[in-house]
């Protein structure tokens, strides 16, 4: 049986001293896969989180560059990063955070062309973008392929998630009719407000991959940290 080495029990003593988890759970985490789309506010959190964590494997995609507009809610970058590439700087961190776990980067846009090959290498897909083409696009790749994927977003002061598992409801579930409307057309956000969603996006991940508590399948969790107020809504 694979074993944890002193300085892997060292790393995650906190998250193995979890009865939930232990040192099995975290060797799960450490031979796990997870790939990240978009490394803006959500996703440079989600991913710093993961890695902490010790996901083992982890694919970033994202094919933007660093903006000094970027900063106040994309955590992972500094103020010299600016007009750098958000995926290459993004690896950067993340092995600095953690040496020992592997991340792939995939510095171009997700479409139908490259979708599925990039996605079926991974054991669940985290959506961080923040249009509803690229997340149409993850959400039939994944029911596809029959990948578990967790879809956040946020704007203004609100935000919202859900996780989908083959056989559940599905993003598109929310919808009578595709929207036409498309959230990156408002780029007014609240920093924290990211900061809340991406960390329980991750922790989406981490409890699929460990088959741990109740995830958000089936229903759609929407924040809003103005009010203090999380509201659970069942998937019709």
């Amino acid at each position: 049986m694979e074993k944890l080495s002193q300085e892997q029990l060292a790393r995650y003593q906190y998250t193995i001293g979890l009865e939930e988890i232990k040192e099995e759970g975290q060797l799960k985490l450490l031979n796990s896969s997870v790939l990240v789309v978009g490394t803006g506010g959500l996703g440079s959190a989600a991913l710093l989180a993961l890695a902490c964590l010790g996901i083992g494997h982890i694919g970033i995609v994202d094919n933007d560059v660093i903006s000094a507009t970027n900063l106040p809610r994309q955590i992972i970058y500094g103020f010299k990063d600016v007009g750098k590439g958000k995926a290459i700087t993004a690896k950067k961190v993340l092995k600095n955070k953690n040496p020992n776990i592997d991340v792939k980067i995939y510095p171009y846009r997700l479409d139908e062309k490259n979708a599925r090959r990039i996605i079926k290498k991974y054991d669940i897909v985290l959506d961080c973008t923040d249009n509803f083409e690229s997340k149409f696009l993850i959400n039939d790749t994944c029911v596809k392929l029959k990948i578990p994927f967790v879809c956040a977003g946020v704007m203004d002061y609100k935000g919202q998630i859900m996780t989908y598992i083959p056989g559940s409801k599905d993003f598109k579930s929310l919808f009578d009719e595709l929207p036409k409307y498309d959230p990156n057309d408002d780029k007014s956000v609240y920093p924290l407000a990211v900061s809340i969603i991406s960390n329980i996006a991750a922790s989406e991940v981490v409890k699929c991959i460990l088959n741990l508590g109740e995830l958000l399948t089936n229903s759609l969790l929407v924040i809003d940290t103005l009010k203090t107020s999380f509201k659970k809504y069942e998937i019709k």
